[in-house]
């Protein structure tokens, strides 16, 4: 008499391959369908710009990068609060004749004169607008931004 050598509870050992294998396959499947949303985003563009405020929560563009996102003329609409120390602020910026909108955040050090700002979204001309932007003046009459920006989701 031969005895059955095979490992009791193996008898379905086809099975989890198989799962794998449709796992892998519906993987493959999701990310061939997200690659061209992801290539749909631009490539980063660079932005330097100067801006004069004529009061603690409105300034203007006042020197742009051709072809910038941000012209001239561009206001920047700021909600504060303002403490002793430091801005940390919603900022609306809003390009000439309303054509495009962009939403962020942006904090300054009064002590250091170095701060950040960064946008995420935006409508019109600015819709889809992602910005990561450094801050910084020397006098506190001219500020600087120098970063990057793309648009896409």
């Amino acid at each position: 008499m031969s005895k059955d050598l095979r490992p009791v509870g193996r008898a379905h050992h086809r099975m989890p391959s198989f799962r794998r294998l449709v796992t892998v396959v519906a993987t493959i499947a999701a990310l061939a369908m997200l690659a061209p949303i992801a290539s749909a985003a631009s490539p980063l563009g660079s932005i330097y710009l100067t801006k004069t405020c004529d009061a603690p929560d409105h300034c203007t563009v006042g020197t742009s990068l051709a072809g910038s996102p941000l012209p001239v003329g561009t206001e920047g609409f700021y909600n504060g609060p303002w403490p002793a120390s430091r801005l940390s602020s919603e900022v609306v910026l809003v390009t000439p004749g309303r054509a495009g909108t962009a939403t962020g955040h942006c904090t300054l050090s009064f002590v250091s004169a170095t701060g950040t700002c960064t946008f995420a979204r935006g409508t019109g001309s600015l819709a889809g607008f992602h910005a990561n932007l450094t801050v910084s003046t020397a006098d506190w009459d001219t500020f600087l931004w120098v970063g990057t920006y793309h648009f896409g989701g």
